[in-house]
């Protein structure tokens, strides 16, 4: 008996197409596959070498060295903290945003490459990765990582710590790892948070000075108002309504109805 409606094979182009972490996981090991069979020439291309790209004009290569690896453990430790990062930060900022948070990350590694280590080529998606951990530190600092899995952690000292340690191995001296990089990919994230706060801080700011600069012309308007009833009520006890000019009986009538309508 065969069930139509019943799909018993997964739909991997859905499983692919529904979020942008998961086609950058997969371009990641595509990329791969193309740098073990022609490596060392799609290396020497395509990975980030700063002097190329100042000389030679490889103006491609602070995107492109993002999507190659060192090796097996190089691209899977990546890949696994892109996984589990990038879908949290995914369902809260949607697709677009956050490939964009992800690319901007990664240039912030190249530009940091460029001006620490010119004379290196660097390649790996971990400066987009460190800016994933910056980005996760600040909307949830108060969420526990696991270091080794084991040892509990709030996210914002996680993210203090991995970067107070970027920063000490990277003035430390040459070295194999990339430590810049992965400071530019976090200096990026604060680049990207900073600009939205400030732009936040300012309308609010500028809703909040707004917002006195009426109160406080209310508050003055009412202050003479009060001062006019108060003269035109002095007239009316020493002299009489009817010795009120015309300007001053209307404004009285005005005064009366607005506290009539205000009362109902």
């Amino acid at each position: 008996m065969r069930y139509s409606g019943y799909e018993r094979r997964p739909n991997w182009g859905n499983y692919f197409s529904n979020n942008i972490v998961n086609k950058l996981i997969l371009a990641n090991v595509l990329v791969f596959l193309l740098e073990f069979i022609f490596a060392p020439h799609f290396i020497r291309i395509f990975a980030l070498t700063p002097r190329d790209v100042v000389q030679k004009f490889y103006f491609w290569q602070p995107l492109t060295y993002m999507f190659l690896h060192g090796g097996f453990f190089h691209l899977f430790f990546n890949m696994l903290m892109t996984w589990f990062l990038g879908h949290t930060l995914e369902s809260v900022w949607g697709s677009q945003r956050f490939l964009k948070y992800y690319i901007l990350c990664g240039l912030g590694g190249a530009l940091f490459s460029v001006v620490f280590n010119f004379n290196s080529a660097v390649i790996g998606a971990s400066g987009a990765v460190f800016g994933l951990y910056l980005a996760y530190g600040v909307l949830f600092p108060n969420n526990y990582v696991y270091i080794y899995f084991l040892f509990p952690i709030k996210a914002k000292y996680f993210v203090t710590f991995i970067a107070l340690f970027q920063l000490a191995h990277g003035i430390s001296g040459p070295s194999g790892i990339a430590y810049f990089a992965h400071l530019g990919g976090m200096a990026a994230g604060l680049v990207f948070f900073r600009r939205e706060i400030m732009s936040t801080r300012f309308w609010v700011r500028t809703r909040r000075k707004w917002g006195d600069y009426h109160k406080n012309r209310r508050e003055e308007w009412e202050q003479q108002e009060s001062t006019k009833i108060d003269s035109i009520l002095d007239k009316i006890a020493s002299k009489g309504y009817e010795n009120l000019s015309s300007t001053e009986k209307r404004i009285l009538e005005n005064y009366s109805r607005k506290h009539k309508e205000d009362s109902e």
